[in-house]
């Protein structure tokens, strides 16, 4: 059907042209860098696969490694995605010096599927996959290592051999088995002089490990072995998460990447060949048959067709292209077929750029990863001179070394980064679960984090603040002619086409008594409506330009209402049967109730609130109006960088923000954003791409959620509080500087009981969460 909310006189279509068009630019100029590695000839781009990386103190790591290399002038690196991009002077490095530089640096590196921003999505997540299965088996093993043990304490009522060679036996593996990556991790920072979050879990397992052994050596409970096995536990449960974590965010890419075609029919000497769409060459003819995904950016030089660009803008509604028209890559051809001129290759086409844009945004370090990381930089290499200036002052003041070992290893014990690595995790499970029995899904834990401080909230028009396809929301008959008749007769006709528009007639007509007879010969006219017969009498269901051009008189008295109606973002149907007006239907994309009320609580809370669209800016203002966001806070006629460059700018300005959105066409801006908030019924590029996904179509769930990362947050800080105090106070009584004045001694036993009495507290008080009431 051809019905538009923008009708073509308005000059519509030229403005969606135009504002792509100015929309490609700033793509262009946001990624200029990777553009100017296809274009210029003495420039080359390599993808590198990147193995190891744990952090953010990782991905700078590989960065400074890969910029330091002479000849490489950008190397960026995805933490989500385990790869860096660089490009560099074609006539200097190689791929083997580049390579080397990552190994340097204390990583493993290999060269990765150049064309894999578009088509090589296989590799990434086979790679993803295997690592996140990996930390989920160690895991597991943990749990049982665990178990058994607990289960030969209970069958053994003594220190038995066969008791202590099963629990030396299962320390073992696990050392091996669960601790093996963060050992070889802290032994490569450590043959380059730098640690990270390895080298503290490798001390503490160690450490517990060791002193494990020393008590098995001496026939004794062996309860480190417990110890240690319980921390590796625990970190592998974090690690776990986290693979998860990177895997979603790496789904907003491929969903995006489902988009593309992978072929196009290029018209080549008359005849028609199906190839790779990286074959295109610019100025090729390519031909896109009814139902098909337009493979490329281009013009349309033959045909005439309506375009699914919902992608793209956002809207619903199909456009009418016709022959000098642009069309985009990933869009949906309609009924007719289009001969188009190519005029982006495959890799700089709009989809492409969009893609580009969302890896980037995903790139994300929330305040307290900065500060872990921060803390971890210096803390390890303080608790390494500390224990073993704890092991040289006992040896010279007492002479004992087995006081000196004991106070060395009850040290590293207490040191072990476990209530500093549990702070923030278990507030965000335990937060999660809470969220998700409100129809709240929290796919990232840093989007609790920023979202306890947030200061604006920016929320997509279609499919967020409105339901997101159209309703008629009221009956004008003509004069002698009943609302029910005008509704059965444009439903006689609505029935035969599943346009939006028709849908929604069609809709609003089952709810009479008497049901719409069924008319049969649709004609149907690009842009402008549809024909069809009833009987003997043919029913037009169009806008003015079709009954215009059939010479259907319209009153004068009905012209003005209809463009107010127009003035106020509303679609008019216009109705005729046998050549007489029958009146008019007016449609809109309706609110989504209790929208207006939510947005009152967001400003109570100190909030500020915009809205972004694609649509028109008299519909976007019309829609604003009904809920209060003032004209100054609107954005209209907005493309997907756009939206992106406007979250840039808020956050530019100070504030922290939320972006609430449905479309594909929102991904960008979702990633981009501090907290990125999708609904559930919206894109799947949207939900991957977000960092909170809203089960229902309920904007009251953003509240919660805020609420809910409010608290949250104060957990997080109050345990990271304690994680602090916690070895602030208990290393220097590890080490023994209170044994001389008052005699206090905490043995490596205690040592670990006092770091098991930690992770507790700080869980036990993330578990909180689960009763707090207003959340």
């Amino acid at each position: 059907m051809g019905m538009r909310s923008v009708e073509p006189e308005t000059g519509g279509e030229r403005l969606c042209v135009r504002n792509v068009g100015r929309w490609i630019r700033i793509a262009k100029h946001q990624i200029s860098d990777t553009c100017r590695l296809t274009s210029n000839a003495f420039s080359q781009r390599l993808l590198l696969d990147v193995d190891g990386m744990h952090c953010a103190s990782c991905t700078a790591r590989v960065e400074q490694a890969l910029v330091g290399v002479p000849g490489v002038t950008v190397a960026r690196v995805n933490l989500a995605t385990e790869q860096a991009a660089v490009e560099y002077d074609a006539l200097r490095p190689n791929e083997s010096a580049l390579i080397r530089a990552v190994e340097d640096a204390g990583y493993r590196a290999c060269v990765g599927t150049e064309q894999q921003a578009l088509t090589g999505r296989t590799a990434m997540e086979t790679r993803s996959m295997r690592e996140t299965t990996g930390w989920r088996n160690r895991f597991i093993f943990g749990v049982a290592s665990l178990l058994a043990m607990v289960a030969i304490a209970w069958l053994s009522a003594e220190e038995t051999l066969l008791f202590l060679w099963l629990r030396g036996v299962l320390a073992t593996a696990a050392q091996v088995y669960m601790g093996g990556p963060y050992l070889l991790g802290a032994w490569r920072r450590m043959r380059r002089l730098s640690c990270n979050m390895d080298t503290l879990v490798a001390l503490g397992t160690t450490a517990a490990y060791v002193a494990g052994f020393v008590q098995w050596l001496q026939g004794a409970s062996s309860t480190m072995f417990v110890d240690g096995v319980m921390i590796l536990t625990f970190v592998s449960l974090g690690k776990y998460l986290e693979s998860v974590a990177k895997r979603r965010a790496s789904g907003a890419v491929y969903e995006l990447l489902d988009l593309a075609a992978p072929t196009a029919n290029r018209i080549s000497e008359g005849r028609l060949e199906q190839i790779e769409i990286a074959d295109v060459q610019v100025d090729n003819r390519i031909l896109v048959r009814p139902g098909e995904k337009i493979p490329l950016d281009g013009r349309v030089v033959e045909g005439r067709s309506e375009v699914d660009e919902s992608w793209l803008t956002g809207e619903s509604m199909p456009v009418v292209r016709r022959p000098g028209d642009q069309i985009f890559a990933g869009t949906v051809n309609g009924n007719g077929s289009l001969t188009v001129c190519v005029t982006r290759s495959a890799n700089v086409t709009v989809l492409a750029e969009v893609i580009e844009l969302v890896r980037r945004a995903q790139e994300s370090k929330t305040k307290f990863q900065r500060l872990a990381d921060r803390v971890i930089a210096w803390f390890v290499p303080f608790v390494l001179v500390f224990a073993a200036g704890t092991a040289i002052g006992w040896l010279w003041l007492d002479g004992d070394g087995r006081s000196a070992l004991a106070c060395t290893i009850a040290v590293l014990v207490v040191a072990c980064p476990c209530a500093l690595g549990l702070a923030t995790p278990t507030a965000v499970l335990v937060a999660s679960g809470r969220g998700a029995a409100s129809g709240i899904l929290i796919k990232h834990p840093g989007a609790l984090e920023a979202a306890g401080n947030l200061t604006a909230v920016v929320l997509d028009k279609t499919g967020t603040i409105t339901s997101g396809r159209p309703h008629i929301t009221s009956v004008w008959p003509a004069e002698g002619v009943s609302s029910e008749q005008l509704l059965t007769t444009a439903a006689a006709a609505a029935q035969l086409s599943d346009h939006p528009l028709s849908v929604a007639v069609v809709e609003r007509s089952q709810s009479l008594e008497s049901a719409p007879q069924m008319a049969d010969q649709l004609r149907v006219f690009l842009g402008r409506g549809i024909q069809a017969q009833l009987g003997d009498q043919s029913i037009l269901v169009g806008n003015r330009q079709l009954l215009v051009e059939l010479e259907i008189k319209i009153p004068e008295t009905e012209e003005a209402a209809h463009n107010r109606s127009r003035a106020d973002g509303q679609t008019v149907l216009l109705v005729a049967q046998a050549g007489k007006y029958l009146g008019a239907l007016c449609a809109e994309d309706t609110i989504v109730p209790g929208t207006a009320e939510v947005i009152a609580q967001l400003r109570s809370l100190g909030m500020t609130v915009w809205m972004l669209s694609g649509d028109a800016n008299r519909t976007a203002l019309a829609v604003a109006k009904e809920i209060s966001i003032p004209p100054g806070n609107v954005f209209a006629e907005v493309r997907p960088s756009e939206k992106q460059r406007t979250i840039d700018r808020l956050r530019g300005e100070g504030y922290v923000v939320a972006m609430v959105g449905d479309g594909i066409n929102d991904a960008a801006a979702l990633a981009a954003a501090d907290v990125g908030l999708a609904i559930s019924a919206g894109a799947d590029v949207a939900i991957e791409a977000a960092d909170v996904v809203l089960m229902h179509h309920n904007l009251n769930e953003v509240l919660h959620f805020i609420r809910l990362s409010q608290a949250t947050l104060r957990t997080i800080r109050q345990n990271l509080v304690w994680a602090f105090l916690y070895n602030g106070l208990l290393l220097p009584i590890a080490a023994g500087l209170f044994i001389p004045l008052i005699g206090l001694r905490l043995s490596p036993v205690v040592a670990a009981a006092a770091m098991a009495a930690s992770s507790v507290s700080v869980v036990a008080n993330s578990l909180l969460l689960r009763t707090k009431q207003g959340l």
